[in-house]
């Protein structure tokens, strides 16, 4: 039996989408002059999309990173095959360990002076364990490492230099998930759901924190989508959901981007790149009313 709660996520807003919707399509977006934008795991999949989405939206600068360089190249040269007046750094970082996050955040201040947006993309799921008694430890403390010590890590380092921007945006965008959500199914993966647990509450202690000073943090559930990591490690009856393209969480981020100064309502906040927007913004009074897209305990 699936888990309720996810279904409620899944159908927040009544139209959904599985693919971008033109009204979304980066490449009619204008960006701020001057933007731009740091991501963290760009080298295949969903954050190789995002950096995508903001070339074609007209980023000024793009600053892409993971823990190997060879498949950034890639990404280079499409970014620049995209965007030819793009300025495209490509660095390597490891986001589950400070120092190497600490080396990122001191290039993107020496190189470029400012930040407006950090998207953090990088995950781990592991193989999968519905029982505390299955699997490996090791599987699991990788999963904090990288799910939840990560986003601290990025936080740590990353949002006094977006605080520091001069009219910058300050956009801290995590690539979450919906499985943060769950407790029981054939996906109800230990390790990665509730890592991606305390990475969503993370973003809500971002805007508790840093909110006052002009922060903006939200977690972005990208879909269902056939990346690389979802393959090894979705069990095969769940393959067949998986069906929402990989661009369509790039063009929400450029989209967020775009309508910073009427979004700031959303930080704090889990939401789903297959909700319709339009929609999203109609909810705005419900959702601050009863501070809706957070953890809480039930009580009733």
């Amino acid at each position: 039996m699936g888990d309720p709660r996810v279904k409620d996520v899944d159908g927040f807003t009544k139209i959904s989408h599985s693919s971008v919707p033109s009204t979304l399509n980066p490449a009619n977006v204008t960006l701020p002059k001057g933007l731009t934008v740091a991501i963290i795991g760009a080298s295949t999949g969903i954050g190789e999309h995002i950096a995508y989405a903001y070339a074609y939206a007209g980023a000024s600068r793009i600053i892409i990173s993971s823990r190997t360089l060879s498949d950034l190249l890639v990404v280079e040269k499409q970014l620049k095959q995209i965007n030819t007046q793009l300025d495209v750094d490509v660095v390597e970082c490891d986001v589950s360990k400070a120092s190497s996050v600490e080396a990122f955040a001191q290039h993107v201040r020496a190189s470029c002076g400012r930040l407006d947006v950090l998207v953090l993309n990088a995950g781990y799921a592991g193989p999968v364990t519905v029982k505390m008694d299955e699997g490996q430890p090791e599987w699991v403390q990788k999963a904090f490492d990288i799910n939840a010590m990560g986003t601290y890590h990025a936080a740590h380092y990353f949002v006094p230099l977006l605080l520091e921007t001069v009219e910058g945006l300050r956009s801290f965008i995590v690539v979450g998930s919906i499985a943060g959500c769950i407790r029981r199914g054939i996906i109800a993966n230990t390790g990665y759901t509730v890592s991606k647990m305390a990475q969503i509450r993370l973003v809500e202690y971002l805007a508790e924190q840093y909110s006052d000073k002009g922060l903006f943090s939200v977690a972005i559930h990208p879909g269902a989508v056939k990346t690389r990591m979802a393959e090894g490690n979705t069990p095969e009856a769940f393959i067949p959901y998986l069906t929402d393209d990989v661009d369509l969480c790039g063009a929400v981020c450029v989209w967020l981007t775009a309508n910073f100064k009427n979004t700031q309502w959303l930080s704090g906040r889990l939401i789903s790149a297959t909700w319709d927007l339009d929609e999203l913004l109609s909810k705005k009074d419900q959702v601050i009313e009863k501070d809706l897209l957070k953890f809480a305990l039930l009580t009733e």
